[in-house]
């Protein structure tokens, strides 16, 4: 009898979870608005990519003390210019991190580090097509990170690929926060 009354109560947060769910998806009318509402399943693609690699560079980051992407990064997220903000990080990530970490890795993360640059190249595309959408305002500037990045030389790669966990909770609050 607990049983079934368990299974009742787990049937009914169930259904009350789906029909919360469902109440608050947004209708969206434009490309924008699509992005934002379906980027669950690219951030989900983004995080196993990333555990394919996790490993290898969270091990090598072990032997640098300094974050690259800090506390400080995900208030610039939650600002008025967090557009601006995530296009710059997105920036240096495809034009420094990735090229590098595919340059000195082994043929069994260039896969992986190809599909985390193609979801961050769309996303880049995306923030500046719907920067009306996303209120693009310019304040951040991602001299300070690229200047630690450069600072450690080789083991900046290690250090920037080992940090992506971050930057994709970063990208998932920044986006939630966008949602309808």
């Amino acid at each position: 009898m607990a049983f079934s009354r368990l299974s009742c109560l787990c049937l009914l947060a169930v259904a009350l979870l789906s029909e919360t769910a469902l109440c608050k998806k947004a209708h969206c009318r434009d490309e924008c608005c699509t992005f934002v509402e379906t980027f669950p399943s690219r951030l989900k693609e983004l995080r196993t990519a990333f555990e394919k690699i996790r490993d290898y560079y969270e091990a090598n980051d072990d032997l640098i003390d300094t974050a690259l992407l800090d506390e400080s990064l995900l208030q610039e997220l939650k600002s008025p210019f967090a557009c601006h903000t995530m296009k710059e990080v997105l920036r240096f990530y495809l034009d420094f991190v990735l090229p590098a970490a595919t340059k000195n890795s082994n043929s069994n993360f260039k896969h992986p580090i190809g599909s985390i640059g193609a979801i961050f190249y769309d996303m880049k595309k995306t923030l500046n097509k719907c920067r009306h959408y996303f209120s693009c305002k310019k304040t951040f500037e991602i001299e300070n990170i690229t200047s630690e990045f450069k600072r450690m030389e080789s083991k900046g790669v290690y250090k920037a690929m080992g940090e992506l966990d971050i930057l994709f909770n970063y990208i998932e609050d920044y986006l939630v926060n966008k949602r309808k």
